[in-house]
């Protein structure tokens, strides 16, 4: 995956917050994500504007003692949540 795509998230998938436990659902499905803080946070990141590197450069902003792990963090998260079919890649206009 570049760095400079841009990640909107698939329709018919929700995130539902519960007891601090964050859940993707995609309608339809009987099938849930479980997602930690960090993956919850970079899937609502992901709106069409951004790419993987200004994720990467605004979570390395917002958390500086995580400089070291957010590369891959989002890497990761990014990963599953395109094989999950969370996450589309769409092309910068």
């Amino acid at each position: 995956m570049s760095p400079h795509v841009l990640l909107k998230q698939s329709f018919g998938f929700f995130i539902e917050e519960l007891d601090g436990e964050c859940l993707l659902y995609r309608i339809g499905a009987h099938k849930a994500i479980h997602l930690n803080d960090s993956a919850s946070l970079i899937w609502k990141l992901c709106d069409g504007t951004r790419s993987v590197a200004d994720i990467i450069a605004f979570l390395q902003q917002e958390y500086p003692d995580a400089q070291n792990t957010v590369e891959e963090d989002v890497r990761d998260a990014v990963g599953q949540l395109v094989r999950e079919g969370a996450l589309l890649e769409v092309a910068a206009p």
